[in-house]
């Protein structure tokens, strides 16, 4: 038969001599047909080479990414690792601004037919965000990414592990010899990340019996040029520090071309200590030690989560933390006076 007059169910039931409901019981491994009925349905099915039709499975629809710029290398990165995630699971991924991000846009897409809205990801979510508030009222499954508020952000979150990054980055310049430590932390007091990474800072000159010095501390906003701005301050003092932690690899650029300006050699006369390890970061002159946050396992693991949420209830939100690793390049060295009585 042509495509147009492939047997249907009505004509099984003809060849049968049975019922057209009975003939769907026979097809949905119903039980309570006799085994005779059964059969005769079944040798009907055989010579009309009836072959069940359904429906084709739904598209599984649009994910999603909620984002606060798209200038950021890192933001790229997370990006990456959530189109790449998406397509695995056969959705496929919007990124937008969490200014366009309204719920009459929301209410729209999830009304959609062709492309209906699954899920979303919120990066990097403000504690007491609107965006959290209005997806639960909308019942839209969502994840967050990196969120700068604490842990009860009331949906599922994927988080680096902050303090044990932070916490190797200033006990490999401690190793090196270091002792008078700077910091640029990132984000305002309400950061989670800014408190994580200072906390492991103090935390780490405490246990090696150093003073925690308020003057070698600067409070940026992760941008390159609170580095720049933040970094020249701290090079500028009296006692200068030998080494920086810079809270963010932006930072550590920003402060790297402080130095340069002042002569100053990295890492010579200042080691440098980033964190993310963007793709700026190798190519840094020099290379910038930083500490690798695992962003497109983030995103993957964001993907997975949100789509582990669609089509079921929800669960209590749960916060996984990825771990980091140190990576060590040129710009830490031993302190000048290293060796020296």
């Amino acid at each position: 038969m042509t495509a147009t007059n492939r047997p249907k169910i009505a004509d099984v039931a003809a060849a049968a001599g049975v019922s057209a409901p009975t003939v769907s019981k026979v097809l949905n491994g119903r039980s309570y047909v006799s085994a005779a009925t059964r059969e005769k349905v079944n040798e009907a099915l055989a010579k009309l080479d009836y072959s069940k039709r359904t429906a084709a499975p739904p598209v599984p629809g649009l994910l999603q990414l909620v984002v606060n710029n798209f200038d950021s290398p890192w933001m790229l990165k997370i990006l990456a690792g959530a189109e790449e995630a998406a397509a695995r699971q056969g959705f496929t991924l919007a990124c937008t601004l969490a200014e366009h991000a309204t719920q009459d846009n929301w209410r729209k897409l999830r009304q959609s037919s062709a492309n209906q809205l699954a899920g979303v990801i919120l990066l990097a979510p403000h504690r007491g965000s609107r965006l959290v508030t209005t997806l639960r009222s909308l019942n839209i499954p969502s994840v967050a990414v990196d969120p700068q508020g604490n842990e009860a952000m009331g949906i599922p979150s994927v988080s680096p592990a902050a303090f044990s990054g932070a916490l190797h980055a200033v006990e490999h310049l401690l190793g090196l010899g270091h002792r008078r430590i700077g910091i640029i932390t990132g984000g305002g007091a309400g950061s989670v990340h800014s408190r994580a990474r200072y906390a492991a800072y103090s935390a780490a000159l405490q246990a090696s019996g150093l003073h925690l010095d308020n003057d070698l501390v600067r409070d940026g906003d992760f941008s390159i040029e609170a580095g720049f701005r933040l970094g020249g301050e701290l090079l500028d003092l009296p006692a200068p520090p030998t080494a920086v932690f810079a809270g963010n690899d932006l930072q550590a650029l920003g402060l790297m071309s402080a130095a340069s300006m002042r002569s100053i050699r990295v890492p010579d006369q200042l080691s440098v200590v980033g964190f993310d390890d963007i793709g700026q970061a190798a190519m840094a002159s020099p290379p910038l030690t930083t500490v690798r946050q695992p962003l497109e396992q983030m995103a993957a693991m964001a993907v997975g989560i949100l789509v582990e949420q669609i089509g079921h209830a929800p669960k209590s939100p749960q916060s996984v933390e990825l771990a980091t690793e140190l990576i060590v390049r040129n710009s830490t060295a031993a302190p000048p006076d290293a060796g020296k009585p």
